[in-house]
């Protein structure tokens, strides 16, 4: 035990990283020295990312020469709480050679909260640093009660709660403690020696923080600027726990001499090594040279590449038919925004991961173009390999190094690093063009851990969402809180969609309006095709024409029953096109497709199953096969009678190309969408594609086969249930539903666009045909549940305005956030459990726990069946431990081979029963009743 300490000496006398015991080197990495390495990475990014800067002066309403060092003194103190005794003890061997007998054994409260509750207790360092006693580094006029109360409280939580959630303030023991519970005397001396040394290493002006107090609006803001400041910290945290880069000492050095020689040089390399700086955008250019491919711009594009875009955040609403070029017209308006300075990247946010996949193929030709010629930027794809991501996923994914955990509840930075780039979907945020799903944006939003860095990554990037019409009321009102806070951070969002009903569109501009004024945006046009530009200089909506060849007539045909269905495609198929029978389940797919296989004329080779039951190696390789075989560059020696039975997963952005398409009654605007599948492309009759200028399709009027209940004038209750029996939960407006078939029966078909609008809001608006009484329970149920979805959106989403705290017991590990609730999935891992050993499913490729990924039902694979039998329990407990791609919440499933194309095992659901289970390489994962029903289907 050391007796005695100089002031000096007694702040080295702790550990802030372990070395692991199997390692060589230096025990551990000092405390200060961590502190002082992650301040410096702060350093460095706000010197080098004179964006971020800009976006920080802003929201913190200072000016750079203050917020600066407040900001290095704060992110320097981010890990005040490692001084605790009860922290210092997870390493017993080093806190008794410096301090002896070991006091605070009780770690109930990790360090990040300790930090916090050793400024928020009144009794521990504030009374220290206050007035009266004289104490401390603080000038003696200022009042530091009143700045903590005014805002080093609220600039704190961020600060201190770095490791992916804010300290806990509200729940368990917080409330009662007491910081001497946890430090012992002379650590929260030395914690105050240290601040002392970062006062006068750093000189944060007390002054000028003492004045903006004073500003009641001032002060209000600073809650607003706390989510960047937390995603900032856990960037800065990270980054600075690479052990490559910042080598471990625990020998004592001058901590000015460290900050100058040790903690800012190492800082410029790991800052350079994660390749997080902004590329320089290119200078504006003309469409064709960012998309080479396009020879003659569409309305909607020549509109993009010309309306004016003021400073400041804008929303965008690009309203259009298929093949009006929306996504091209979204990323000329993001080109144009960022070589204006007003946006340094992208993020695409999808519906599905398939759209993420098609849309990565599109970008990864073009994005370069965004940037200056001799720029790396960095693109990143949210699930399958992303080759082009170089510089981001190479030097960060493979390069860290672990840290030995501290206890149960206590990984360290670097772990925490680990883990989360290799759950690669969130580090597409972060990327300078990251295209993924939109719930991996709405987690920005949602209390979940490491949704600040999600943000973080949204800053200064035009914000894209497609498919907008393809989202229910809970992921709509997400999405209307994602547009708040991203116009309350200075960002600019695009929207796309075929056709929104104009209370959607509404409720957008709303959303984002309430981020960057109070005053309400009107809108008063109901044209379409429409481009709605909303910013700080008001609400402007602009028609756009459409193309002479994208304009077209769709008949539509009603078909009652199964059999004449089978009838129709029996046909198409001798007469050698290729069919598409959209069904509105897996089950209802499987079912088709199990009835389709047992015909006669059905050569099996040339019907296909496609749906979001299979693994994502599997569903990949068969999105690859069906755009190979009905894609643009198809032709009729791949087409000629081939049938494809899907889901909803066709209608949204593949690049399809039908013959013949049937369709299982939907709502009104999803029928539209998938009809944008039925002779796409200019085709002559056998199917081979024509790309001379102004030639028409050879294949005749496109005729869209709707297979529905009769629309009758007073319909039964079951009207819609007796036909579709699983359908409910997914459309359960039946209302809707009969209003779509009644005009459809009576209009027998469309013209685009004249007709999308009034169509939309003939099933959604209120001029539609009054609906049946029979109907009406189910119609009204349905309406009361779109309004509880969008509360529960409303109850589980962040509130801007609150900023960063641990309010009302929301916040919980990721896995437990729902992002989506009309599916209540869980995501397995599908494992092959061989020879004593489990394996992913997928065995090549560079993330195979990815690859074996599959979403099921939440109730009914809750958690692993206990016949699984022990050893492979413990199998699975020690993976989860071990494999980075994974955690203690991901649910693994094990498997066993029964031929080489199927195989089985077991889960239990909510109420602790057993679940069958099959995968097959034909069907998809197969649980319980689904394997009674179609189990002996395949090899």
């Amino acid at each position: 035990m050391i007796q005695s300490t100089s002031p000096d000496s007694s702040i080295y006398y702790y550990w802030g990283k372990a070395r692991q015991k199997d390692e060589n080197g230096p025990a551990c990495h000092l405390l200060p020295y961590h502190c002082l390495d992650v301040a410096a990475v702060g350093e460095v990014l706000l010197e080098q990312h004179l964006h971020l800067l800009k976006h920080f002066e802003a929201l913190f309403r200072l000016h750079a020469e203050v917020l600066k060092p407040w900001l290095i003194f704060m992110l320097a103190a981010h890990d005040l709480g490692k001084f605790a005794e009860s922290f210092q003890q997870l390493c017993p061997d080093l806190r008794m050679k410096w301090w002896g007998h070991i006091k605070k054994s009780v770690y109930d409260l990790r360090h990040d909260s300790l930090g916090y509750l050793l400024w928020h207790d009144p009794k521990s360092l504030r009374s220290f640093l206050s007035r009266e006693t004289g104490s401390g580094f603080v000038p003696k006029h200022v009042d530091i009660s009143l700045l903590y109360r005014k805002v080093l409280k609220v600039w704190l939580q961020p600060i201190t709660g770095h490791h992916g959630l804010p300290p806990k303030v509200r729940r368990g023991t917080f409330a009662s403690a007491r910081s001497k519970s946890y430090f012992r005397q002379f650590d929260i001396e030395n914690a105050i020696k240290f601040l002392d040394v970062l006062n006068t290493l750093f000189e944060p002006d007390w002054d000028a923080l003492l004045s903006a107090v004073q500003d009641k609006a001032w002060t209000k803001m600073q809650k607003e600027a706390t989510w960047i400041l937390a995603g900032f910290t856990v960037l800065c945290d990270w980054i600075g726990s690479d052990n490559d880069v910042f080598e471990y000492s625990d020998k004592e050095t001058p901590l000015d001499d460290y900050w100058k020689n040790c903690a800012l040089s190492r800082a410029y390399s790991a800052v350079k090594r994660a390749g997080l700086l902004p590329s320089e955008p290119a200078s504006a250019k003309p469409l064709h040279k960012l998309f080479k491919y396009i020879k003659k711009p569409t309305p909607l594009q020549v509109a993009s590449s010309s309306i004016p875009l003021p400073q400041g955040p804008q929303l965008i609403i690009l309203e259009d038919v298929t093949g009006s070029g929306k996504t091209e017209a979204a990323l000329m308006l993001a080109h144009r925004l960022m070589a204006q300075g007003l946006a340094t990247g992208i993020y695409i946010a999808l519906p599905t991961m398939a759209t993420a996949n098609a849309m990565f193929e599109r970008m990864a030709a073009v994005y370069r173009s965004f940037y200056a010629h001799d720029q790396r930027p960095s693109i990143v794809l949210t699930h399958t390999a992303s080759y082009l991501s170089e510089l981001f996923q190479t030097a960060l994914f493979n390069n860290y190094h672990n840290d030995s955990p501290y206890g149960e509840n206590e990984d360290t930075a670097s772990i925490q690093c680990t883990t989360w780039l290799a759950d690669h979907r969130k580090a597409s945020l972060l990327a300078e063009v990251g295209i993924g799903t939109l719930d991996q944006a709405l987690l920005g939003i949602l209390p979940a851990r490491h949704q600040s860095l999600r943000l973080l990554g949204l800053v200064n990037k035009v914000l894209i969402v497609d498919e907008v019409h393809a989202y229910d009321a809970y992921m709509n009102r997400l999405l209307q809180t994602l547009l708040h806070f991203h116009a309350r951070m200075g960002g600019t969002a695009i929207l796309l969609s075929a056709t929104l009903p104009q209370m959607t569109r509404q409720e957008m501009i709303d959303a984002f309006s309430w981020g960057i004024t109070k005053d309400r945006a009107e809108i008063s046009n109901s044209g379409y095709p429409l481009l709605t530009h909303f910013s700080s200089s008001g609400l402007d909506e602009i028609p756009i024409d459409t193309r002479d060849e994208v304009k077209r007539n769709v008949k539509v045909e009603l078909l009652f029953d199964e059999n004449t269905v089978l009838s129709l495609i029996h046909q198409a198929v001798e007469q050698g096109k290729c069919v598409c029978w959209v069904r509105n389940t897996v089950f209802d797919a499987r079912k088709a497709f199990v009835t389709l296989r047992r015909q006669h004329w059905v050569a099996k080779d040339k019907l296909s199953l496609f749906h979001s039951r299979f693994a994502l190696k599997d569903r990949l390789a068969l999105e690859e096969k069906i755009l190979r075989l009905f894609g643009k560059n198809s032709g009729p020696e791949t087409r000629n009678g081939r049938i494809l039975v899907a889901t909803q997963v066709v209608e949204q952005s593949l690049d399809l190309d039908f013959d013949v398409m049937v369709s299982d009654l939907a709502p009104m605007d999803l029928l539209i969408q998938r009809a944008g599948r039925l002779c796409r492309h200019v085709r002559d009759k056998n199917g081979e594609r024509l790309q001379e200028k102004g030639i028409k399709d050879q294949r005749g009027i496109p005729i869209f086969f709707v297979y529905s209940p009769r629309p009758e004038d007073s319909p039964q209750t079951n009207w819609f249930k007796e036909v579709f029996p699983k359908v409910n939960a997914i459309y359960p407006h039946t209302g809707q539903l009969w209003r779509t078939a009644r005009l459809l029966a009576r209009e027998k078909g469309w013209h685009m666009p004249d007709d999308a609008r009034e169509f939309i809001e003939w099933v959604y608006g209120e001029q539609g045909e009054a609906i049946p009484k029979a109907l009406i329970d189910a119609s009204d149920k349905a309406e009361g549940e779109y309004w509880a979805q969008a509360g529960m959106a409303g109850f589980n989403a962040l509130i801007m305005e609150e900023g960063y705290t641990f309010s009302d017991g929301k916040w919980d590990e990721e896995a437990k956030i729902p992002t989506r609730l009309s599916d209540d999935s869980q995501t397995v891992y599908l494992s092959v459990w061989k020879d004593g050993c489990l394996r992913p499913y997928a065995t090549a490729g560079r993330f195979p726990w990815d690859l074996s990924a599959v979403n099921v039902r939440a109730d009914v694979a809750h958690e692993l069946s206990e016949d699984l039998g022990k050893d492979v329990l413990e199998a699975v407990t020690r993976l989860k431990e071990t494999e980075k791609a994974l955690n203690k919440f991901s649910m693994v499933l094990p498997l066993q081979h029964i031929t080489s194309k199927r195989l089985i095992g077991k889960i239990s659901n909510t109420r602790g029963e057993p679940v069958d289970v099959m995968y097959s390489k034909i069907l998809g994962l197969l649980l319980g009743e689904d394997i009674e029903e179609f189990g002996e289907i395949g090899p």
